[in-house]
């Protein structure tokens, strides 16, 4: 039984052998054999292959479907955030029932896997919450079903709603023109306005572009290790 988990959710197109490939090109051995040799794993899953909007409705491997295009201001397709989300929760309940402690399972993912991240934590309920969760280059849209979610919960049951407790970290590249920073910021801004206290300040990582970078993903382990220790 692994002593914690992370789970890193690809982007839109991808798959979990490709962004595994991705991060450890970039990140040096050492730092994820250090996390290994504690007893930590690594899940890298695949989204369902669904039909995609933005393609034109050819089937790809993305996590949601969206409407009418990139911006934060189009609608929320729901329905196949849900699909995606049971397929995540039924992954982190098959670690719980191995005996993994929510509190060691973290959950992330680049560009469209951060915003699944957010979607799945948001319905997590457990005892304890998730470890911690992570977005790469994401956002939610602006009608996104989580903003009531945690209206509903902060008050009520904060049990039900992981991102109510769990730290927060959401990092994007300041020059990337595809999903734009100030979405990213949008979104950390209204998490922490509605009572996400585990939510910290936006990291910016220089000249990069809608991508990861060695450096951003040097903080991010740095983050992770946190969890661990």
């Amino acid at each position: 039984v692994p002593k914690g988990v992370i789970i890193f959710c690809h982007g839109s197109g991808d798959s979990g052998p490709g962004v595994q490939n991705y991060v450890e090109a970039l990140t040096p051995p050492a730092t994820l054999l250090e996390l290994e040799s504690r007893g930590i794993q690594f899940r890298y899953p695949t989204a369902q292959r669904r039909p995609y909007r933005l393609m034109g409705g050819l089937k790809s491997t993305v996590w949601f479907d969206r409407y009418g295009g990139m911006d934060p201001k189009n609608p929320e397709d729901t329905p196949s955030v849900l699909n995606s989300v049971d397929q995540l929760h039924r992954l982190i309940k098959e670690y719980i029932e191995q005996g993994v402690p929510s509190r060691k399972i973290c959950l992330g993912g680049f560009s469209m896997g951060g915003g699944i991240a957010l979607q799945t934590a948001a319905r997590f309920e457990g005892s304890q919450p998730l470890g911690a969760v992570f977005c790469l280059s994401s956002y939610l849209c602006d009608d996104s079903m989580v903003w009531s979610l945690l209206e509903e919960t902060r008050t009520n049951d904060t049990n039900r709603n992981s991102l109510l407790s769990s730290p927060i970290l959401m990092m994007h590249g300041e020059s990337d023109g595809f999903v734009l920073p100030e979405w990213g910021e949008r979104t950390r801004r209204r998490l922490a306005d509605l009572g996400c206290a585990g939510v910290r300040p936006l990291v910016s990582i220089p000249y990069a572009g809608h991508e990861m970078t060695r450096e951003e993903l040097a903080q991010l382990f740095e983050f992770l290790n946190t969890v661990y220790t």
